[in-house]
């Protein structure tokens, strides 16, 4: 059963189109300033409002899955020919595309609404210290994602940080990336410092959630030795699950197992649309499924043929019927025979799981040392064991050739977070921090010196003539 149902508040998250007016759009999520709230039950349905906002992020129109598609892991389907999605796979998108207009403005609508709760939390008593604490931290450790995500792929970016109360207070030129950055580093910080270590509640941000993003801004930065302070923490809190599947079971929500932070979905209306766009048509008895995004041959290449991962990740026929490639179907739990692919659409998105703590680990000790440890083997080898059914703690024949290089070990790392994250929204990502886009993705049309970062919609542009736009668009 779901604590968070993203369905209150559900007003704030009304999308706006690339056609509509941007700011018209943008002001429905404006506070009155004479709104404050009395009691911790007040605060906490406003604090829903803001775990609303990531519903949209975290969709198969959102910006992570438009990453995969922009980098390795997907290409156009055989249902993908209706899609703008497809303009991120050819890297011939412009400031212009819709996705990235609304994405831009569904994350400064989160950021809003975590700006107004976090001004009328200042500074009040509302009678039980813990829980305000957490709704604090919560608050900003919400902030910080939606900022992390903004400044990864636009750069420099409006940094607000009060809550606009009128139009105007939404007209804010761009700030440097750094000075985005030193805000979500300062948010997560305060908000590892103000939350417990588990969330109050399934769904709800704890200390390891904040601690593991902030691991992540730092190493995004290269930053190895504070990315290694911050995961510190988080290491042997949790374990990985026996089997990789079972990160992507109904039944296994917000374990605490090997999941640290999930986006949450249910029955309809707070459904994902994950399956309706990842599955073929030639799959009948469902519903409504596009075929969007089909997975690059060179993503099913990277997995060795006894990798168990291959077939419980893709698969690429239903009853005798070929589709025109492979398809993802680790979201598919609940997609039983005759259940509608909208009503299927139950699996949380897993935005931080131990897995990936494993891998920044290795990445990070790899980094720090100028060359791969002991330690940094065996949190590779961790993942790579319980990939092919063997015990996380004892050596197996699948495990990592020894006597790696710095470079080398690092390439094993990105090839093995290539295969554990595939849908997850995780390789643009890896690929970015390394400086390894224009080497992976030049055949997909990427420009060296442009695609490092997307353009600033041209909605925003139009409604803020302070913002400038990114070179080469």
């Amino acid at each position: 059963m779901k604590t968070i149902k993203y369905t209150l508040f559900i007003s704030l998250l009304l999308l706006g189109t690339a056609c509509k007016d941007f700011l018209e759009e943008d002001a429905r999520s404006l506070v009155p300033t004479e709104s404050y709230y009395n009691n911790v039950t007040e605060a906490s349905r406003a604090l829903f409002g803001v775990y609303s906002s990531l519903t949209p992020v975290y969709s198969s129109l959102g910006l992570p899955l438009a990453s995969d598609m922009a980098a390795d892991v997907f290409t156009e389907g055989a249902g993908g020919g209706g899609s703008t999605l497809t303009f991120m796979d050819r890297h011939t998108f412009d400031a212009s595309l819709g996705i990235l207009a609304d994405q831009y403005q569904v994350h400064y609508q989160l950021i809003n609404n975590a700006n107004s709760l976090l001004a009328q939390l200042e500074g009040r008593n509302l009678g039980n210290d813990a829980q305000q604490n957490s709704i604090t931290g919560e608050a900003l450790f919400l902030r910080a994602l939606a900022y992390f995500n903004l400044v990864q792929v636009f750069g420099d970016v409006p940094l607000r940080t009060s809550p606009a109360t009128s139009t105007q207070g939404l007209s804010v030129p761009r700030s440097s990336a750094e000075e985005v950055y030193a805000q979500i580093i300062a948010d997560l910080e305060a908000a590892a410092g103000l939350l417990p270590e588990e969330g109050l509640a399934p769904g709800r941000a704890g200390r390891l959630a904040a601690y593991t993003l902030l691991a992540k801004v730092h190493l995004s930065r290269q930053d190895y030795l504070k990315a290694s302070q911050a995961l510190q923490p988080v290491l042997g809190k949790r374990r990985l699950y026996g089997t990789y599947i079972d990160n992507f079971k109904v039944a296994n929500e917000n374990n605490k197992v090997e999941s640290i932070f999930e986006v949450q979905y249910g029955l309809r209306p707070v459904n994902s649309d994950l399956i309706q766009f990842m599955t073929p048509n030639e799959v009948t008895g469902h519903g409504f499924v596009y075929g969007v995004f089909r997975v690059e041959p060179g993503q099913i290449a990277a997995y060795a043929d006894n990798d168990p991962r291959k077939s419980t990740i893709f698969w690429n026929q239903v009853n005798n019927r070929n589709f025109d490639g492979y398809y993802v179907r680790k979201y598919n739990d609940a997609l039983l025979p005759g259940v509608q692919a909208t009503d299927a659409g139950q699996v949380n998105f897993p935005v931080l799981r131990y897995a990936d703590v494993l891998l920044m680990q290795a990445e990070i000790i790899n980094g720090l040392n100028g060359g791969p440890t002991t330690e940094a083997y065996q949190a590779l080898n961790a993942v790579r064991r319980r990939a092919y059914g063997q015990p996380v703690d004892q050596p197996s024949a699948f495990d990592e050739v020894p006597g790696l290089g710095q470079a080398e070990f690092l390439e094993a790392v990105l090839s093995e977070r290539r295969r554990e994250f595939v849908g997850e929204g995780q390789r643009w990502f890896d690929l970015k921090r390394n400086n390894l886009l224009y080497i992976v993705l030049a055949d997909k049309g990427f420009v060296k010196g442009k695609h490092e970062v997307w353009p600033i919609p041209q909605a925003a542009i139009d409604a803020e003539k302070s913002l400038t736009q990114n070179n080469g668009y």
